[in-house]
């Protein structure tokens, strides 16, 4: 063995959309057993994820194999309409709540276990809703978080000092329940910043905030994540400035469309702006028949509906088949006969991967036998 560890990537590549169209000397494609190791690698990965409510005969299927992946050191914009999941998928990977089925690893551990730190210091949560002491003023409620999460007084003390002008906080000594709903929220905001945690999620942080301060706020957002140490999980309803985001996590009816940088969905789908993007899927999605049904199909039986000759086609990460012209490098996931899973990591503009028949055959002649793939997801590229 060369000591390379099972799993990992023969060198690092920047993911970010600058590569894109760059002819850059790189590995050949490697194929890898999928580990843990490689899982915990990211700041998050969900893998198979299962959520739903009521009772055993009528469950409101909320979360619906999902499949996420969040890399270190990145701005992560999660979108979708109310209703869609997000934020039950958030309060998952924060520990609040847990998968029916599936796995989660945050920032290399599994939330709730001992010694994870999730949830826990390790990461800073601003729920959509206000989860604030309504008697404690801004001061004392920055102590309070402060003080759990084991900061001394004197950098709660500076941290304030910071937060209140930063955020455009009424005076340290208001009480929570006179301030406005939108000033509630900023405050919830400083609070998950307060102990300037390595994982930053925020659930709807920018609604009701003025432009100037939300263009403020996306701008720290980029700032602390520069570095590569701290990596940022947002949702928002103003999907154009989700553009500041390294990566895209389209989401509708508890499935993940598609996760990609905001240029390349742009370049991908020749599409202006994203919500475009989000439409189009959201119309390809709505197009397929009865999707529950198609969790398991056979590679051949999809290859009867795309047989032309080497037309790529694309699925969504999720859905844990290869088929598409990479545009930056990623894991993807394929189901194999054995009920094993087979990484392949494709960098970007270098391979593709075209499916035909029961196999996958990629542009380095690296081909893979496959009985059973997932096909819930599957478009047309250029449709």
């Amino acid at each position: 063995s060369d000591g390379t560890a099972m799993g990992e990537r023969v060198e690092h590549i920047n993911t970010g959309p600058d590569l894109v169209g760059v002819n850059v000397e790189r590995p050949p494609l490697i194929s890898q057993q999928s580990t843990i190791w490689a899982r915990r690698q990211q700041a998050v990965c969900v893998r198979h994820a299962y959520k739903h409510y009521g009772s055993k005969k009528k469950p409101n299927h909320v979360l619906t194999n999902l499949n996420m992946t969040v890399a270190k050191g990145t701005i992560y914009g999660l979108l979708g309409a109310s209703g869609c999941g997000k934020t039950t998928l958030l309060s998952c990977i924060v520990g609040r709540r847990r998968l029916n089925e599936g796995e989660i690893w945050v920032l290399g551990g599994k939330p709730g276990t001992k010694g994870s730190g999730v949830p826990g210091k390790r990461v800073g949560y601003m729920p959509q809703e206000i989860a604030l002491y309504g008697e404690f003023s801004i001061k004392e409620t920055m102590m309070y978080f402060g003080w759990i999460f084991g900061m001394a007084t004197s950098e709660i003390n500076d941290r304030l000092k910071f937060l209140l002008n930063f955020l455009d906080l009424p005076g340290e000594n208001r009480l929570v329940k006179n301030l406005s709903g939108g000033q509630q929220r900023r405050v919830s905001f400083a609070v998950a910043l307060m102990h300037d945690p390595e994982l930053l999620i925020l659930d709807e942080p920018t609604v009701g905030v003025d432009p100037l301060l939300r263009q403020s706020i996306w701008n720290h957002l980029v700032q602390i994540t520069k570095d590569g140490n701290k990596t940022v999980i947002i949702t928002t309803h103003y999907i154009e400035e989700a553009r500041q985001a390294h990566t895209i996590g389209l989401m509708r009816s508890g499935r993940l469309l598609a996760e990609e940088s905001p240029h390349v969905l742009l370049s991908m789908y020749a599409c202006q702006s994203l919500e475009e993007v989000f439409l189009k899927l959201s119309r390809k999605q709505g197009q397929l028949n009865n999707p529950v049904d198609n969790t398991e199909n056979n590679i051949s039986t999809a290859a009867l509906n795309w047989d032309r000759k080497n037309d790529s086609i694309y699925v969504t990460e999720e859905s844990g088949v290869v088929g598409l012209n990479f545009h930056q490098s990623k894991e993807v996931l394929i189901n194999d006969g054995s009920n094993g899973h087979l990484d392949v990591i494709a960098f970007p503009n270098s391979t593709h991967c075209i499916i035909k028949k029961t196999t996958a055959v990629c542009q380095t002649k690296d081909t893979y036998k496959l009985e059973k793939v997932d096909i819930r997801y599957l478009f047309h590229l250029y449709a």
